[in-house]
């Protein structure tokens, strides 16, 4: 289409969608905020758009989103009319994060991913990947076994594992601590370094699986701090390599570990459908013969993706599942292999919440509080956020501004996008009382957080 033409497919999809050009605008803004990208956009821009002009990338991308989840239905960036073709979005980001079915080998593109992460050049271009609505349906789930690495370099011991075990916990344990923005280059260096040599090098069939297993979790790791960090698209791509990983080591539990984190991931951007199709497929990948943890904690996703979609009756029968789930697991410790009984009381009151039982939600989220240990300071901070929200819309500003002070306490000491939208929304929630006094110190203090955060000498 020419730049001069009206755009009548965007027209068309503004007229299904009920939207005018300002709320099309609001929506963009929004999905490009959760994507870590400022947007300010209004109805001006919507109508040179409809005139013929085009936005610059990933505009295209996020007005397919914005589309999609108004209208129910797959509306892709070529729908828009606000790009010509594929070809004109490949640049950049796009020749540094191949899409699974461009580069369907995913050691070969976990490997290219993750040079490109240390090469500061071209890190600006991956971290502007875009999420791609298309690609959060379930994925083909056929599990297959890579037999073996290549035939040349240097022999694969069982010691490397355990090397790859010590990076899995180290990683795990900086994410709790500090967020997904901190050390996340590090992980990606290991991953292009050590873990390229580790999945190539010559091993027996059963020690090549297991090294795969061990390279798909420290994979979802990169990817579950690569989405706290604020990069949606590019944390998607982590995941669909994760998945990939694990397909090739015949590894279904962490196939269903991956596809419940894509399943969160899709909630978090609104993306409900898709989350709950994520969320089945994940509790069909861990059989009922799945470690109790394993079972927990897919089932515990399923049954938020259905309180979601107001579904009260299987979404109690989940939640209650996976508390009894729960109550029969071995209690490890494993990133991979546990599942805090904390972490199911902060689900349980999303999943409460989304029920309307409000009470009860606050109920499970003071459980949540109370169950974390001192080194998981992100879960803590964020708990303490979601719960002081819910205690203010129940009209406790007292027992709520404590949760806040509680969660100030602990900002200072993440680098996570996560704890940054917490923060905002403290500042928003607390505005509205400009007459009392916790709040407004609060608030004050938050500012000055918020203006340290922004500074240049505040990065991960």
């Amino acid at each position: 289409m020419s730049r001069k033409q009206p755009n009548r497919r965007l027209a068309a999809l503004l007229a299904e969608a009920d939207w005018n050009g300002a709320q099309l605008a609001r929506a963009v803004n929004a999905l490009g905020s959760q994507q870590g990208y400022l947007l300010r956009y209004d109805r001006t821009a919507v109508a040179h758009w409809l005139k013929g002009s085009r936005p610059r990338r990933p505009v295209a991308e996020l007005v397919g989103q914005a589309l999609s989840r108004r209208c129910g239905r797959l509306i892709t960036a070529e729908d828009t009319g606000l790009v010509a073709a594929p070809d004109e979005r490949r640049h950049g980001a796009r020749d540094s994060v191949p899409p699974p079915q461009e580069e369907p080998d995913p050691v070969r593109r976990l490997v290219r991913m993750c040079r490109a992460e240390v090469d500061p050049e071209q890190r600006v271009f991956l971290t502007q990947t875009v999420f791609d609505l298309s690609g959060a349906s379930v994925p083909a789930c056929h599990i297959r076994s890579r037999t073996r690495g290549s035939p040349v370099g240097r022999p694969v011991l069982r010691a490397d594992l355990a090397l790859l075990g010590a990076a899995t916990r180290l990683f795990a344990a900086s994410v709790d601590a500090h967020g997904g923005n901190y050390a996340r280059s590090a992980l990606a260096a290991y991953l292009a370094d050590d873990g390229m040599a580790f999945m190539s090098g010559p091993a027996p069939d059963e020690l090549h699986r297991q090294v795969l297993t061990a390279c798909a979790q420290l994979t979802h790791l990169l990817a579950a701090m690569t989405a706290d960090a604020g990069h949606q698209g590019l944390a998607q791509r982590y995941y669909s390599t994760s998945l990939g990983l694990a397909h090739a080591a015949g590894d279904r539990l962490t196939c269903a570990i991956v596809l419940r984190a894509l399943s969160t991931q899709a909630v978090h951007l609104g993306h409900i459908r898709q989350a709950a199709d994520l969320a089945a497929a994940a509790a069909r990948q861990a059989p009922p013969g799945a470690p109790a943890a394993i079972r927990a904690y897919v089932l515990s996703q399923r049954a938020l993706t259905r309180a979601l979609l107001r579904d009260s009756r299987r979404a109690d029968a989940d939640l209650a599942a996976a508390e009894d789930a729960l109550r029969q697991s071995s209690g490890d410790a494993g990133a991979f292999t546990s599942y805090p009984a904390a972490a199911f009381a902060y689900q349980r009151g999303q999943a409460l919440y989304a029920l309307g039982r409000r009470d009860q939600a606050i109920a499970a989220f003071q459980d949540a509080v109370h169950g974390r240990s001192p080194r998981e300071r992100r879960p803590a901070a964020l708990t303490q956020s979601r719960l002081a929200h819910l205690l203010l819309e129940a009209g406790h500003l007292e027992e709520a501004c404590s949760h806040w002070h509680h969660f100030l306490d602990l900002y200072p000491l993440l680098r996570s996008a996560q704890a940054d939208r917490a923060l905002a929304g403290l500042i928003h929630a607390l505005s509205a009382f400009p007459r009392h006094p916790q709040a407004v110190g609060l608030c004050e203090q938050a500012r000055g957080l918020m203006a340290l955060a922004r500074s240049p000498l505040h990065g991960s």
